[in-house]
């Protein structure tokens, strides 16, 4: 056949030592190759490199993360997601007026309570404030699981951490029982509007079934309405239809919802701390009486104690009808908060407000991501007319540091705008009372770092904490999280998908 494309081979040697980059041979020795098998770790197939570089810039500084993860996401979240309490400062403080005055009944009710919630009038008040809010947004809290963190942290055996593991998984379960019935609630909703028409009244009448304002623990009765009547409904309805997208998927969640409540049975719970009991070593370390701690932890976790709503309309009673007084600062902020971002979001508060409240709500719920190995607490409050908004990170059980024995180390984090002041930066390290602490300021306050170290060793004197280094510098950038923990980082190498 006739060479119509004229290839003629080069038969020169001239240009014999040129190497092939695509001869494995001529890259053996070649030191720009990227990820070469390694057996011992998963590397990138795509030929880029997959170690950081060490470059500071914010571009350099996630590349070497995969944002098809879901780990990637929240990483690459962390450094785009802006400024959490800007935002917050934003809306408490300069938006809320605008809205105060709108024509928007539920929503000026909502800002106004708010507002009141984080106003202070004495030190004391804004302490209560201030612990308060760690009780509401950390669950395991109490003499319990104080006692429980420090058996832990002695080494325990498998079963006894196998114990405590499935105990905390069904206790965080029992304690989400209202939360969860909401969830499915609204699912529910969701999925009547997907399904074909002449389905909908039989799945509405097997959804009112449901006792929605069950008892934490109680969980019985909805278990059998859910495993016996709802999901074989749902399962037959996407047999029947082939329908294997969105009602297939809503379905999908309301058995995973379904599981929770149904693992949050009070019964079990009981089972569950009966094994604890019984695993070597728990009944030797534990102090007091276990009877006790059990009916205080089913009462701190009842529905009463977490104090769910119905969205915003049954916090609203509270206002018209209710006693607000009776309700303490620390929940009203809580449910407050929570209540005026779903009505935000909703844009019962403008729609040219919408955007500003999603960034809010997205930025929670980075801090609360799984991946997020640390306490996040969020403190606005109003003191002597000035208006502070304040944002923490606490690993209660961080690493110890070479030389460092005994106790329990704990890593803070605060971050605090004072108005007419400027911004402050907190790290502090605490371990066998004894603490460090490095404290950013603004810097007109620079001149007074001797009298910042006399107060702040005082006050930490009168709170039996020994103060081991203070040292006071300007504060001249705002630290990232991930920059003061790095341990945040440290899944950089796992493997990881998103589904």
């Amino acid at each position: 056949m006739a060479n119509i494309l004229q290839v003629t081979p080069n038969l020169s040697t001239e240009n014999r030592n040129i190497l092939n980059p695509q001869d494995p041979r001529s890259n053996a020795n070649n030191p720009a190759i990227h990820n070469p098998v390694d057996p011992t770790r998963v590397v990138r197939a795509d030929g880029r490199d997959g170690e950081q570089t060490g470059n500071a810039g914010q571009e350099d500084l996630f590349s070497a993360i995969n944002y098809e993860s879901n780990y990637g996401a929240f990483i690459k979240g962390l450094g785009e997601g802006g400024d959490l309490a800007t935002a917050m400062e934003r809306l408490l403080y300069t938006d809320m007026a605008g809205l105060q005055g709108a024509e928007r009944t539920e929503v000026a009710a909502l800002v106004e309570k708010l507002l009141l919630s984080v106003r202070m009038d004495s030190p004391q008040e804004l302490v209560d404030f201030l612990q308060g809010q760690g009780d509401v947004q950390a669950r395991f809290t109490g003499d319990f699981f104080n006692q429980l963190r420090t058996i832990m942290a002695q080494n325990p055996s498998k079963s006894l951490w196998d114990s405590a593991l499935y105990f905390l998984k069904g206790y965080n379960d029992y304690t989400s029982g209202a939360h969860l019935l909401q969830q499915m609630r609204s699912l529910m909703g969701d999925i009547e509007q997907l399904l074909l028409r002449s389905y909908r009244e039989e799945f509405r009448d097997l959804a009112n079934l449901m006792d929605w304002q069950a008892e934490n623990g109680n969980t019985a009765a909805n278990t059998g309405v859910l495993n016996n009547r709802l999901i074989p409904f749902l399962a037959s309805y996407v047999s029947g239809t082939h329908d294997y997208g969105a009602v297939r998927e809503a379905a999908m969640m309301l058995v995973f919802q379904a599981v929770r409540y149904q693992n949050g049975e009070k019964k079990g719970i009981e089972k569950l701390f009966e094994n604890l009991l019984n695993s070597r070593g728990f009944a030797r370390l534990f102090k007091g009486d276990t009877e006790e701690a059990l009916d205080s932890l089913l009462k701190a976790g009842s529905r009463q104690m977490q104090r769910p709503t119905d969205g915003v309309s049954s916090w609203l009673a509270e206002i018209e009808g209710g006693n607000p007084q009776a309700q303490s600062a620390q929940r009203d902020f809580a449910d407050g908060i929570a209540n005026l971002l779903l009505k935000g979001a909703n844009g019962q508060a403008g729609l040219e407000n919408v955007q500003q409240f999603y960034s809010i709500m997205n930025g929670m719920l980075l801090n609360e991501s799984v991946f997020m190995p640390l306490l996040h607490f969020l403190l606005p409050f109003q003191y002597e007319e000035n208006n502070v908004m304040s944002e923490m990170w606490v690993d209660p059980d961080a690493k110890k540091d070479n030389g460092e024995d005994g106790g329990r180390k704990i890593k803070l984090f605060l971050k605090f705008d004072i108005q007419n002041l400027g911004k402050f930066e907190l790290l502090m390290t605490m371990l066998n009372r004894e603490s460090r602490m490095e404290l950013m300021v603004p810097g007109a306050l620079l001149n007074q770092n001797k009298k910042i170290q006399t107060e702040v060793s005082e006050i930490l004197k009168r709170n039996g904490i020994r103060l081991n280094q203070l040292m006071v510098r300007e504060r001249v950038r705002d630290r990232r999280v991930d920059e003061v923990f790095p341990e945040i980082r440290e899944k950089e190498r796992t493997i990881n998908v998103r589904i």
